[in-house]
């Protein structure tokens, strides 16, 4: 006999957290939540939890507002350790092209309400952040109540909301099959599940799964090989830092540093050693007093990448939605899209804000965002 549930959500990472959190806060009951690892183990628990508003269209630059609210607001609104660090975010270029650009989106960002978005000389990063070479470069923009979080501290607290209100959750449920099975959905695991509605919150294997409905999404995973230093730059602020021109990332972690070098996609063969000898390379320029810091650890993401820089949400078929394909930008974003896709579900969309445009079945050369975290020049 199979299992009957109202509602299975596939995917324990923030996003299917978030859903199942806002989904039973619209008033959905009879929700189950299945993870094929543990939650939080896909590339939401490798993120590094960037926290920005400097996006370069109105949906992203909103989506940032929200998800920004969110995290700052998570501990006291969960009632769960959830802190937010408040380091700024620093995006530079020595591409005319690329500062005008950037100059432009804080234009808009300031225009829809986010007014803390400073758009910089040379000199004034200089000031800011004296560690940094400015050799070539013509500019930057800096957004300094822009932050990081640890992103499983958020699924936990999600979690445990959505249980508070009867969510279930279960763990290693690996999903084998999914088929349409009268008006809901038969889903196979370690048990078969009839479902009245599914949604898959399966990040970067949501291309695989969603081919067999006529959906050829792009999203794929690319590692992202990154390094913890030892104590750097004591006392100094490091913002989340990204030259835009070579893709290095430079940020705090702790008294530490983490670093990496961010790239569309990886050259065959490449690695941590390869990572950090271009960081190497790069950081003689761009930070030339942290070129020798001591790596304290080695940490690998696999970041969902692919795509228009906007995420797949919405309904597939009749029954089945989906949620994924946020190219990165999952940890901040996912908590306010999943409200927005738990009013949609629950028949009471949410009026000051219109995501069909994220639609899985958009076609392909829609409006896209430029401002993805990895090398422009």
């Amino acid at each position: 006999m199979a299992e009957r549930v109202g509602t299975l959500i596939v995917g324990g990472g923030i996003a299917g957290c978030a859903l199942a959190h806002y989904l039973a806060e619209e008033g959905e009951t009879d929700i189950l939540l299945v993870e094929a690892d543990e939650l939080g183990s896909g590339s939401t628990g490798g993120s590094f939890g960037g926290v920005r508003q400097q996006f370069s269209t109105p949906l992203e630059i909103e989506l940032s507002r929200r998800g920004l609210e969110f995290w700052r607001t998570a501990e006291r609104v969960f009632d769960s350790p959830v802190p937010w660090h408040q380091n700024g975010y620093l995006f530079m270029s020595g591409n005319a092209d690329i500062v005008a650009k950037l100059a432009e989106a804080a234009k808009l960002q300031r225009s829809m309400g986010l007014t803390d978005v400073d758009v910089l000389d040379v000199e004034q990063i200089k000031e800011l952040t004296p560690w940094v070479g400015t050799d070539g470069l013509l500019g930057a923009t800096y957004t300094p109540h822009d932050g990081k979080v640890t992103p499983t501290d958020g699924v936990s607290a999600l979690a445990k909301a959505a249980r508070a209100r009867g969510v279930r959750i279960r763990e290693h449920w690996d999903l084998k099959s999914l088929e349409k099975s009268g008006s809901g959905w038969r889903v196979a695991g370690p048990e078969v599940v009839d479902a009245g509605r599914v949604v898959l919150c399966t990040g970067y294997w949501s291309s695989d799964l969603l081919r067999a409905f006529g959906l050829e999404l792009t999203i794929h995973p690319v590692p992202l090989y990154a390094a913890i230093t030892e104590p750097a730059l004591a006392g100094q602020l490091v913002p989340l830092t990204i030259d835009l021109d070579t893709g290095l990332l430079i940020e705090r972690e702790s008294g530490g540093l983490l670093i990496a070098v961010l790239l569309e996609e990886n050259p065959p063969g490449y690695g941590h050693a390869q990572m950090l000898d271009n960081y190497a390379d790069l950081a003689r320029v761009r930070a030339p007093s942290i070129v020798d810091v001591r790596i304290a650890k080695h940490v690998v993401a696999n970041v969902d990448l692919g795509g228009d820089g906007h995420p797949y949400v919405g309904e597939v078929e009749d029954g089945l939605w989906m949620i994924a394909g946020f190219g990165g930008h999952g940890v901040m974003h996912a908590p306010p899209v999943a409200q927005l896709l738990a009013k949609i579900i629950a028949g009471r969309p949410d009026p000051t804000l219109d995501i069909s445009s994220l639609s899985p079945w958009r076609k392909p050369g829609a409006a896209s965002e430029w401002m993805v975290a990895s090398k422009k020049g």
